[in-house]
């Protein structure tokens, strides 16, 4: 069960600290070893110190670019905005090979064969974004259907946006079609505390609070929030 709570939650969210170092690793040392096999079958070479270069720059930008579709402003991105940055990341990580056989005084490899080492990389992180934004789907299906103040302790803050209001869980953005008003009072005895007149906060989540010069509240995740003059005295119990 612990591993599947793991697994579920490197699904959705980015991962950090100690298990992105693991899992960057991993993915790092395995590239390696494909292509170190690659050169071994095609040339019967093993330079291994080449392969932990060619993963680092061939392989490792595809998990850089996954966590990253995983964070706040990722998830906001269509599929084909997504796709449109593989190819970008594509070109760029088939320049930087060039650019280092270059600098190592050897000839580069063909594009087409470049392009084509890496082909399994993007194929597999593709797949990867693909079924975190099923699971991310999934998870928004059953916030939609729950009753706003049930879902409260899994909220970080809450934002306006016209006639929608933008629902902050866990660095994952869900959509409600309500007032900021029906929320705030919805959460009125959830532990929530309206900062800004676009804003509403988790007490629980709140690091720092500061009045003085920049006026904003500080949550747990690092996040800065503005806060309204009308709204300072809200904040006197989570001060």
């Amino acid at each position: 069960m612990a591993r599947l709570s793991w697994l579920e939650h490197a699904r959705t969210k980015p991962l950090g600290g100690r298990p992105l170092l693991g899992v960057a690793a991993a993915v790092w040392i395995g590239g390696a070893l494909y292509c170190s096999g690659y050169e071994s079958l095609a040339s019967g070479i093993d330079n291994w110190p080449g392969s932990l270069v060619w993963s680092a720059v061939a392989v490792l930008p595809w998990l850089a670019l996954f966590e990253w579709t995983k964070s706040e402003t990722g998830q906001r991105l269509s599929i084909g905005r997504i796709a449109a940055l593989f190819a970008a990341v594509a070109v760029a990580s088939v320049a930087a090979e060039v650019a280092v056989n270059l600098l190592e005084g050897s000839m580069p490899s063909p594009i087409a064969l470049l392009v084509l080492r890496r082909l399994p990389a993007i194929g597999i992180s593709l797949l990867l974004v693909l079924w975190s934004r099923a699971g991310s789907r999934a998870e928004n299906e059953g916030l939609a259907a729950d009753d706003l103040s049930v879902l409260a302790p899994s909220i970080d803050w809450v934002a306006a946006a016209d006639n929608y209001v933008e629902l902050h869980v866990g660095g994952r953005v869900n959509m409600r079609r309500m007032t900021m008003r029906e929320a705030e009072r919805s959460l009125a005895d959830r532990g929530f505390a309206r900062i800004h007149r676009r804003y509403l906060v988790n007490r629980e989540r709140i690091r720092s609070v500061h009045l003085n010069g920049r006026r904003i509240v500080i949550l747990d995740c690092g996040r800065e929030l503005p806060v309204g003059r009308a709204y300072e005295s809200n904040l006197s119990a989570a001060a």
